[in-house]
């Protein structure tokens, strides 16, 4: 069940709509997260001051990008649930949203609408995971007692 659950949210965080506003449009998380290593290798840690926004959506991609590889991999492990990692991956996934959702409403009401409203299902499903494991843990206690 809860492996279940981490698929969908890591399906959701990737459909998340993220608005450029220099006039580039919208794209998706996960275009992002695949640009973000090539770009990175090729330019660096290259910054504009005239567009923070998009010059760091490469760098929270990445955060984002890690965050699902360690729950990638965890999907892999016997035992989810003796892992702290979960909460690792969950909350790289989850700055990296908020940071997106932050830099669109310094831009625009209706780009932070559009952030925020494809995120909503991912957020969902993110505290969907966090129930289904305090849930396991609080069974597992009720049976070693």
């Amino acid at each position: 069940m809860i492996k279940r659950a981490i698929i969908i949210t890591l399906i959701l965080n990737s459909l998340i709509l993220i608005g450029v506003p220099a006039g580039h449009g919208y794209g998706i998380m996960v275009m992002f997260e695949f640009i973000s290593i090539p770009t990175l290798i090729k330019n660096g840690f290259d910054f504009h001051k005239e567009y923070p926004f998009e010059s760091s959506l490469i760098l929270v991609a990445l955060v984002s990008l890690i965050g699902k590889l360690i729950l990638i991999s965890l999907l892999f492990t016997k035992n989810i649930l003796k892992k702290n990692w979960i909460y690792i991956g969950l909350t790289l996934m989850l700055i990296s949203f908020l940071f997106v959702c932050y830099g669109a409403w310094e831009y625009d009401n209706f780009l932070f609408a559009i952030t925020l409203g494809s995120g909503t299902p991912f957020l969902m499903y993110f505290g969907r995971i966090l129930y289904l494991i305090k849930k396991e843990n609080n069974k597992t206690e009720l049976v070693a007692k």
